[in-house]
């Protein structure tokens, strides 16, 4: 209907109460105007052959008022479907309060706490229906909404909306003709999911009657199943209670009128080392299911020892893709702000680096944080070299797992406030029962514990309590910072790498000359005059590669002293010309060559920026020349 969403936010009361009208003669009358029912679809191919309808992703367009009137009909079937219990604690999609972070906590823990057990195994199949939204059988939905007990009204209202409904597939250019749709549900308005999770729902009931056992989360019920939307995750404790539920699968999906898709349903195996025997096969109606060590659920790589260790390095290089991204568009803007800089790295690098860390990262923080030390290795183009604490301390960031225990922290607080009978709480509270458990693979509530007992916050765990920790929240997060801040200050300060760096430092608070909206390459000089190594130094100037070698003399005179940095940059008497024009201002009469360094390399401003870059662009010149 080409009318934006902002226009029906910014009616005012005489529309609005148009629009109620409207809305109530249609629900009344249960004459659905047949504009209302048309999508309009444009297809984007994903990967393979661009012939293939099957290799393209719809993206459906409805019109704005249909998705406001089918947004009150789904608040009303909310409602009523919670207050049935008709979708079962097992389906995590689409639902309010709920999300991806349910089903692969509720997962991870599920699985470690079966693999306390000795010589245990979880057999997960991760299965993939073909076309799952789009086959949906019409006349099957409407036969389970009617079982459910839905209203005679809301069930017809849903039936002529589908029973009028059409696409138009449109590639920019042309639009085909309009195509009824005769299966499967809606795409582009919010009542489809809604009516997707409803289809499914009976698939735990249709399993508890053959009385298959799961993963005991402390309740009367296992857990055979977890569901976000279609993305089904089905658990077994044996090969040949696996092998049985791919049978029952078969004959509830057969009786749905849903198919599984063998080529990309996998089954990890998930045991604490041991080969997996190679007898061990598994079949989907005599199609073969394959048996991987690694599967990408919701996002996360889960791989078959239960811990996390696959998970961080897919995100540390998946965020090296994007630290090459946010350089290149850096460069390309041709921005000299250091906070433009920092909140790209943090949106589109950091993001995806901490993609659901809260659950998979407290055990790999270290590999964590090398995405964030890579971006600004290469932006600063600082040596390899160069110690974790001295860019943190430098950049004025900290340690990334102080970003994970911000996470737990906020995830503890919605575990805390769940109900029992939810599922994420189970696993939390079998967790808790076993926290010193050494069998474990890897427990979550016992990695929060040992982070808040680094800081000395014993009560706060002890406590269980949601409202004790939000009132604590900030104190928390920020003595984990100072925590982790001060170690990094005491590495610096100690560290033997640059003798100097600890007196021209301000530790961890701002560095003014980052904050100067000049030139990077200036930028990249200072940064890398400040953090070079004592033994070998290697700077740029104007890309540019300069290299200094403390074990061999200096070959721009012939004082004898070493070919060093620090005697560069004061006492080498080649250089003196443009020491005197460039860093006079900044030397004191003293020769003390840490007040010196002190003065040259601390408390910038535009002027003194300037001025070192200059004495080496010159100084750079020359030596290139008397070496040559």
């Amino acid at each position: 209907d080409l009318i934006p969403n902002e226009c029906f936010k910014k009616l005012n009361s005489f529309w609005t109460n148009f629009l109620l009208n409207l809305f109530n003669n249609v629900w009344n009358s249960e004459d659905l105007p047949k504009a209302w029912s048309l999508i309009k679809l444009k297809l984007i191919h994903k990967k393979g052959d661009s012939r293939d309808p099957y290799n393209y992703r719809g993206i459906a367009m409805f019109n704005c008022i249909t998705k406001l009137f089918t947004y009150i009909i789904y608040n009303r079937l909310t409602k009523w479907v919670d207050s049935k219990g008709l979708i079962p604690e097992e389906q995590m999609g689409f639902r309010k309060g709920r999300g991806c972070r349910d089903n692969i906590f509720t997962l991870s823990s599920s699985i470690n706490i079966f693999l306390r057990l000795k010589k245990r195994k979880v057999f997960a199949t991760f299965i993939d229906f073909r076309r799952a939204f789009d086959s949906i059988s019409h006349c099957k939905l409407w036969y389970k909404l009617y079982e459910s007990g839905i209203s005679g009204k809301c069930l017809r209202f849903i039936m002529n909306l589908y029973g009028s409904a059409s696409i138009k597939i449109s590639d920019n250019v042309n639009v085909s003709e309009e195509i009824p749709v005769t299966e499967g549900v809606l795409q582009g308005e919010i009542l489809s999911p809604l009516l997707f999770s409803l289809y499914i729902a009976g698939i735990i009931q249709f399993f508890d009657q053959f009385n298959f056992k799961g993963i005991n989360l402390g309740s009367e019920k296992d857990l055979q199943f977890l569901m976000y939307a279609d993305d089904i995750v089905m658990l077994s404790y044996s090969a040949i209670d696996a092998q049985l539920k791919l049978n029952c699968l078969s004959k509830y999906c057969n009786s749905n009128y849903l198919t599984v898709n063998t080529d990309k349903t996998k089954i990890v195996v998930f045991q604490k080392g041991g080969v997996l025997g190679k007898s061990i096969k598994f079949t989907y109606n005599d199609s073969p299911v394959e048996i991987c060590n690694v599967f990408n659920y919701l996002g996360v790589p889960f791989s078959s020892s239960g811990k996390f260790r696959q998970a961080s390095l897919s995100f540390l290089a998946k965020s090296s893709v994007a630290n090459q991204k946010v350089i290149k568009m850096l460069g390309a803007f041709r921005s000299d702000s250091w906070g433009t800089k920092i909140k790209l790295f943090d949106s589109l690098s950091e993001s995806v680096l901490l993609y659901m860390v809260e659950i998979w990262g407290i055990q790999h923080s270290n590999i964590v944080e090398k995405g964030q030390l890579n971006f600004f290795k290469v932006l600063l183009k600082l040596p390899i070299n160069t110690p974790d604490s001295y860019i943190r301390v430098e950049v004025g960031r900290v340690h990334l797992i102080c970003k994970i225990f911000k996470r737990m922290l906020s995830w503890w607080v919605v575990l805390l406030q769940m109900s029992d009978d939810m599922l994420p709480k189970q696993s939390y509270n079998m967790l808790l029962k076993f926290i010193d458990c050494k069998n474990i693979p890897f427990n979550w509530a016992y990695e929060l514990r040992e982070l808040l007992y680094r800081i000395g916050a014993n009560h706060i765990w002890n406590s269980q309590s949601s409202d004790i920790i939000n009132k604590n929240y900030n104190s928390l997060v920020e003595a984990f910072e100072n925590h982790y801040l001060s170690k990094d200050v005491d590495f610096v300060i100690n560290s033997p790498f640059n003798v100097y760096f600890r007196n021209v430092s301000s530790l961890g608070m701002r560095e003014e000359y980052l904050y100067h909206n000049i030139n990077i390459n200036k930028i990249r000089l200072i940064s890398r005059l400040r953090l070079a190594s004592k033994k070998y130094t290697c700077i740029f100037v104007n890309e540019e590669k300069v290299q200094f070698n403390n074990e061999q003399l200096c070959r721009l005179c012939d004082s004898g002293d070493k070919d060093d940095l620090i005697h560069y940059l004061l006492y080498c008497p080649s250089l003196s010309p443009y020491r005197e024009k460039y860093l006079k201002h900044y030397l004191s009469d003293c020769n003390d060559t840490v007040s010196n360094i002190e003065q040259v390399l601390s408390r910038f401003d535009g002027n003194k920026i300037n001025n070192l870059y200059l004495f080496f662009v010159k100084s750079v010149k020359l030596r290139k020349l008397l070496i040559n």
